[in-house]
């Protein structure tokens, strides 16, 4: 009986780690294009809030690469254990064990990913890099 959830669990599991590499690959479909362009018209005209992706700052350039930062907040609930005994009295009573519930309290939690566009000498993108546990 138990192998049944543990099938559906990891079914569950695989899916939930499928997700956000189809998504990795979209972005980076996307950003394919601008590989050859100088870092001022991809400051001009990559605008990831319009793909739906959260923004932390404005994005930051060195003298070798171009990087913006993708802030990815997840909303992690904290399980709360309900009160373990007997509840009433004589025949019938019922015992607890154990249950727990979700939702009631939680935490935020941000995970970031740097897209990082490499640049040579004349400013001009020749790579795109990725560092972070949202990428």
């Amino acid at each position: 009986m138990h192998y049944k959830f543990f099938i559906i669990f990891f079914a569950l599991l695989l899916q939930g780690c499928a997700t956000p590499g189809w998504q990795s690959v979209q972005l980076q479909d996307y950003l394919q294009p601008y590989i050859g362009q100088s870092a001022d018209d991809i400051q001009q005209k990559l605008n990831l809030k319009d793909l739906g992706f959260q923004t932390l700052k404005q994005p930051r350039k060195t003298d070798n690469s171009l990087i913006f930062t993708v802030l990815r907040p997840i909303n992690i609930p904290v399980p709360m254990p309900q009160s373990f005994g007997e509840s009433g009295s004589g025949m019938g009573s019922s015992t607890r064990i154990g249950t727990v519930q979700t939702g009631q309290q939680s935490y935020d939690v941000n995970f970031y990913c740097h897209i990082i566009f490499e640049l040579d000498q004349q400013q001009i993108a020749r790579s795109i890099r990725y560092e972070g546990k949202a990428c």
